[in-house]
C-alpha cells in the first residue's frame, strides 16, 4: 500500500490510498464507466487546485473527519506540498495507478493549456484597445 505523511497546520495526515477512500468519491464495484468518472473528478480537482476537492481526498486519505481537514486546509500557509503529496498517491497506489495513469495526462494537457489561453489573453489586455477590438 502506497503511503505518506505530510503535516498541514501543524497537524500531521498519514495518507494512504484505500477502498474506503474510494468509495468516499463514489468509486464502487463493477461500475467501470461511472469510476473513471469519479476518479477523472478527483484528478481534476487536485491538478487544478481545487480546496474542496483536496479536503475530501484528504479526509478520506486519512480518516481525519472534514470539518477537521477543512480547517487545517483553511489556515494554512500554503498547499502545495499536500496537493502534491495526494497527486503522487494517486499516480503511484496499486490501487489507482492503472486508471491514473490513463487520464492524467489529458486532464493535466488541459489545464496547461487553459492556463496558456489566460497568459495570452491577459497579454492581449495590455495592447491598446484598439489593437485587440475587432474590425
Amino acid at each position: 500500500m502506497s503511503q505518506t505523511t505530510i503535516t498541514i497546520n501543524g497537524n500531521q495526515y498519514d495518507l494512504k490510498v484505500t477502498f474506503k477512500f474510494l468509495s468516499a468519491f463514489g468509486i464502487v464495484k463493477n461500475d467501470f464507466e461511472n469510476n473513471i468518472e469519479a476518479m477523472g473528478n478527483i484528478i481534476m480537482g487536485i491538478v487544478g487546485g481545487d480546496p474542496y476537492a483536496l479536503v475530501k481526498a484528504l479526509s478520506a486519505m486519512s480518516g481525519k473527519d472534514e470539518a477537521t481537514v477543512q480547517s487545517d486546509v483553511e489556515n494554512a500557509d500554503d498547499l502545495g506540498q499536500a496537493f502534491e503529496a495526494v497527486e503522487n498517491l494517486l499516480v503511484t497506489s496499486p490501487l489507482t495507478k492503472t486508471t491514473v495513469s490513463k487520464i492524467i495526462k489529458p486532464i493535466k494537457d488541459t489545464f496547461d493549456n487553459m492556463d496558456k489561453k489566460m497568459e495570452e489573453a491577459m497579454a492581449d489586455k495590455s495592447l491598446p484597445a484598439s489593437s485587440n477590438t475587432p474590425a
